[in-house]
């Protein structure tokens, strides 16, 4: 049904494309007034326009792992919608390594990025949405944050912190922000899921989609992909009053792979 998040003042991180674009154009589908931020601003600024038919959009130029910039774009977004009660956490880095070879550069930035900028931004509108009450904070996890998979333990560790961050706020900002995670499986399109999918097609031959299809037939449990708008789909339901006891809560969107 149509309209579910009329009222909802959005802002999604991570806005500019894939998964943040994807739930930014839910969130317009169903009624909210959001403001995409992207470090990429001039990208955000082209998807605000793509998406402008849609309702009441616009975008900020924001570097998540910088306090002053989040901060400022609290400031600003309030001043756009009047008032946020709906934050989406979804900027993120994706990177993988051996422990043994993975450099400190990428430790260092999926660190900065995947949980120091989840932190600073939700440091930055915690206070505000508290005020409003009756306020929403989705934070973007994955499931290698409850399971573990080669290459991925520094991954792996900041989405598992994010989740730590998650249970916490949920707690500490009760009874007036709800706060959950998404943990996504294998996303078609997006991510490092599918830019393996692609390297293994220019070294083997046939599609990425190919390729990525095969997989989910034999390791998904559903055997197909999740896609950007199935992650956008929960992340409206957990922004809607339909979830209005879910707090604290960690929901996997990855087709039965992890299942706690």
């Amino acid at each position: 049904m149509a309209g579910r998040l009329t009222g909802r003042r959005a802002v999604v991180t991570g806005g500019a494309a894939g998964i943040g674009r994807a739930i930014a154009a839910a969130y317009l589908r169903e009624g909210a007034a959001v403001v995409i931020a992207d470090i990429n601003a001039a990208a955000a600024e082209q998807a605000a326009g793509e998406l402008s038919g849609m309702g009441e959009i616009s975008a900020i130029g924001c570097d998540v792992t910088k306090s002053d910039q989040t901060r400022a774009l609290a400031v600003e977004a309030i001043r756009r919608l009047g008032s946020v009660n709906v934050l989406v956490n979804n900027a993120g880095l994706s990177g993988r390594g051996l422990i043994t070879e993975i450099s400190e550069d990428t430790i260092d930035a999926l660190l900065a990025v995947n949980l120091k900028g989840v932190l600073l931004c939700a440091q930055a509108f915690a206070q505000a949405m508290y005020d409003e009450g009756n306020a929403v904070m989705i934070n973007m996890s994955s499931q290698a944050g409850k399971r573990g998979w080669p290459e991925l333990s520094v991954y792996g560790a900041t989405k598992a912190g994010v989740l730590g961050m998650n249970r916490a706020l949920a707690v500490e900002l009760a009874p007036r922000v709800r706060v959950n995670a998404i943990c996504p499986g294998y996303i078609s399109d997006v991510g490092m899921a599918w830019r393996g999918w692609e390297g293994r097609s220019n070294n083997e031959g046939g599609t990425a989609a190919d390729i990525g299809g095969r997989f989910a037939a034999e390791n998904i449990p559903l055997q197909r992909l999740q896609s950007a708008d199935d992650i956008a789909n929960t992340a409206v339901f957990l922004a809607s009053d339909d979830a209005s006891e879910i707090t604290g809560d960690a929901i996997n969107v990855g087709g039965g792979v992890v299942t706690d």
